[in-house]
């Protein structure tokens, strides 16, 4: 029977985020994606997708709030400075703020699909967020089984399967790899959570960046792309609010 292993928050859109020991979930995690960055130029949500950048920033939540650390110092979300320290670090003009009722944000994609050949003049794609939800896309949780990172560091490398370049919000322990693939359109539970599977999670440039002691690599998006088309880890969404807690069962 797997259970849940890991459990993660990303307080800020594309920023690291923190391993937590347990979380009640209704349409999401509580403070999951709660804040993004915003180019002030353009009116757009910064991602990860085209400012690796924000990969070394982090975040974690508090009372009231979230801290972000930034180039090892610690800032208030309510910080005055905070848009003036998020604008030098990033070199642009930018503003750090939370999802507006009604309103959707714009996020531009680097397009790459994993062939072998990078691509000279990437493409750029836009998709918009959920309207006045929270800084993502239309599945508010994200779950990846520990068999598909280990397949990953096994056969394409150290570091391959970090956890940290796949952003998931639950690990589940499997003894497989892409054994999550089999829950698509299923329900499941998770703790006192129940969620429906909504599809195989595609994979983008984000997992090529440089994450902590890893360096940027496209080996694991090229893995992908030629053995499992470029999907790894299920998109889901909550249809039963509850809690869940390392160790639950998932069944």
């Amino acid at each position: 029977m797997a259970v849940i292993e890991q459990l993660w928050r990303y307080p800020v859109k594309s920023l690291q985020g923190e391993e937590i020991n347990s979380t009640t979930v209704s349409d999401v995690i509580p403070g999951d994606r709660a804040w993004g960055i915003i180019d002030c130029e353009n009116g757009q949500l910064l991602s990860a997708k085209r400012i690796p950048k924000l990969l070394e920033g982090s975040a974690k939540l508090v009372t009231g709030g979230c801290v972000l650390t930034i180039e090892g110092n610690e800032y208030l979300n309510s910080d005055p400075k905070i848009n003036e320290v998020l604008s030098n670090w990033l070199g642009r003009n930018i503003r750090l703020a939370s999802p507006t009722p009604g309103q959707q944000e714009t996020i531009e994609i680097e397009w790459d699909e994993g062939a072998e050949d990078v691509p000279e003049q990437p493409e750029i794609l836009e998709f918009s967020t959920s309207p006045g939800w929270f800084y993502d896309s239309s599945s508010s949780l994200h779950l990846i089984g520990s068999g598909t990172l280990s397949m990953l560091n096994a056969r394409v490398g150290d570091g391959a399967g970090d956890v940290r370049r796949f952003r998931p919000n639950i690990v589940v322990s499997t003894p497989d790899a892409f054994i999550e693939d089999e829950w698509v359109g299923k329900e499941i539970l998770l703790g006192t959570v129940t969620a429906s599977v909504k599809k195989r999670t595609d994979r983008c440039i984000v997992i090529t960046r440089a994450v902590g002691e890893h360096p940027a690599s496209r080996t694991t998006l090229k893995y992908l792309s030629r053995n499992h088309q470029r999907e790894a880890g299920i998109s889901l969404n909550p249809t039963q609010s509850g809690r869940m807690s390392i160790g639950d069962l998932v069944e």
